[in-house]
Parts: structure tokens; C-alpha cells; sequence
């Protein structure tokens, strides 16, 4: 099973995905490489940004990928 693979199945499973989980849950590196492969083969993927505090307090930015369609 390819990652693009991984990645679509657990987007039709759980809707969404950050790059955090993709690392955690998937072992995928790369995600917006993959979410990239996922578009050239014509799914839909919206990006939402958000913004969130890490461990020190700091700003940051996170990507999250959502499947859009009938998905969850």
C-alpha cells in the first residue's frame, strides 16, 4: 500500500489530518507531497489554517487537510 494510499483511507475515515498526525499515525514525512499526489489524481482536499501555541507559548501555524465530498 502506497502512502498516498494510507493517506486517503485515513482521510475517508477520519475526514482530516495534520502533518503531526500524518507522522504519528501514518509514518508519511512529506504530507503535502502526498496531499499533492492525491489532487494530481483528482480528489478534492481543501487546506485550513490554523493557528494555534506550541509547548513554549509561541504562535504557530498549522495545516490541516480536510477530504471534501461525502466524506466525514
Amino acid at each position: 500500500m502506497t502512502q498516498a494510499t494510507k493517506l486517503l483511507e485515513y482521510l475517508k475515515e477520519h475526514g482530516a489530518i495534520t502533518e503531526k498526525q500524518a507522522l504519528s499515525y501514518l509514518k508519511i514525512k512529506r504530507l503535502s507531497a502526498r496531499i499533492h499526489d492525491l489532487r494530481e489524481l483528482g480528489y478534492e482536499i481543501e487546506t485550513v489554517y490554523k493557528t494555534g501555541e506550541n509547548e513554549y507559548g509561541k504562535h504557530r501555524y498549522v495545516d490541516k487537510y480536510r477530504l471534501k465530498g461525502e466524506y466525514k
